[in-house]
C-alpha cells in the first residue's frame, strides 16, 4: 500500500506534484469516499448527490487535482454512504487504483465506517490510499479528536502506527499540546502537516512534501517554548494562540 497524507486536497501544486507524478498516472481509477453522518446538508442520499454533483464546489475541489495527473472525471467514482452498501464498496475497491478518504471530523468518519461495517474492507485495501485532514487522521491507529471535550482522541483504522499525525497544523496551543503529549506520554515522534504539506509513505519509507515536518524528544525544548509563546498570544488575543 502507498499512503498519501494531506491537510487539504491541493496535491496538484508543485510541492506535491514533484513527488506524486509517476505514482498518480493517467488511466487510474479513483474511488472517493466522503464519510459523514447526518451533518445536515448530507443527511440522505439525494442531498449527498446534490452536494457532490459534477461541477459543484466540493466536487471540483477534490477532482481538479486529479485532472492535473491526466486522470479523467469518468474514472473517478463516488461512494455514497447514504445509499451504497458494503457490497457496492467491495466491488468498487476491487476495481480502483486510488482510494481517497475525506471528511470534516475523524470521530464522525469512524462512526460512519462502523455503521456501514466496512472497517475490514478498508483495512484490506492494498492500493494507493489518500486522505485529506480527517481522512488522513483515520488511517492512524489513534488520533487526536477535533473536539476539545474528547482529550483522549479516538481509534482509527490502524493502517499506520508508531507515530502521531497533526494535519492542518498551525503553531497554536492545541496542536503544540498534542505534539507534547505524543512525545512525552506516548513516546511517539510526530509528523506535522500544515496547509501546504503532505507525507508520502511507501515501502516503509516516507517523504515529507512541502512544509511537512517531523519532531521528537530532541525537539521538546523548542516545542515548549513555542507552546508558551502560543499560550501568551492566546491569553492576549483570545484566538487560540494563532496569529
Amino acid at each position: 500500500m502507498i499512503n498519501i497524507l494531506l491537510s487539504r486536497p491541493d496535491f496538484h501544486e508543485a510541492w506535491a506534484y514533484e513527488y506524486l507524478n509517476g505514482i498518480l498516472t493517467p488511466g487510474m481509477h479513483v474511488l472517493v469516499m466522503p464519510l459523514s453522518h447526518d451533518e445536515g446538508w448530507a443527511a440522505d442520499g439525494e442531498t449527498f448527490e446534490q452536494h457532490y454533483r459534477k461541477g459543484s464546489r466540493h466536487y471540483e475541489k477534490i477532482v481538479s487535482p486529479f485532472r492535473m495527473y491526466q486522470m479523467k472525471d469518468a474514472d473517478i467514482k463516488w461512494f455514497n454512504p447514504y445509499k451504497d452498501d458494503r457490497s457496492v464498496l467491495q466491488n468498487e475497491l476491487k476495481n480502483c487504483d486510488v482510494l481517497y478518504l475525506t471528511g470534516s471530523d475523524p470521530d464522525v468518519m469512524m462512526e460512519c465506517i462502523a455503521d456501514q461495517e466496512i472497517e475490514n474492507d478498508l483495512r484490506r485495501y492494498d492500493g494507493i490510499l489518500m486522505g485529506d485532514a480527517s481522512g488522513s487522521k483515520i488511517m492512524m491507529d489513534e488520533y487526536y479528536s477535533d473536539h476539545e471535550w474528547n482529550e483522549e482522541g479516538g481509534q482509527g483504522l490502524g493502517l499506520l502506527q508508531g507515530f502521531s499525525l497533526e494535519t492542518g497544523y498551525v503553531e497554536d496551543v492545541v496542536h503544540l499540546k498534542h505534539i507534547i503529549r505524543s512525545i512525552e506520554e506516548k513516546g511517539r515522534a510526530v509528523f506535522g502537516c500544515p496547509a501546504k504539506a503532505g507525507i508520502l509513505i511507501q515501502n516503509g519509507h516516507y517523504d515529507l512534501m512541502g512544509d511537512a515536518f517531523t519532531c521528537n524528544e530532541d525537539d521538546l525544548d523548542r516545542i515548549y517554548q513555542a507552546y508558551e509563546d502560543a499560550r501568551s498570544r492566546y491569553e492576549y488575543y483570545g484566538d487560540n494562540g494563532d496569529w
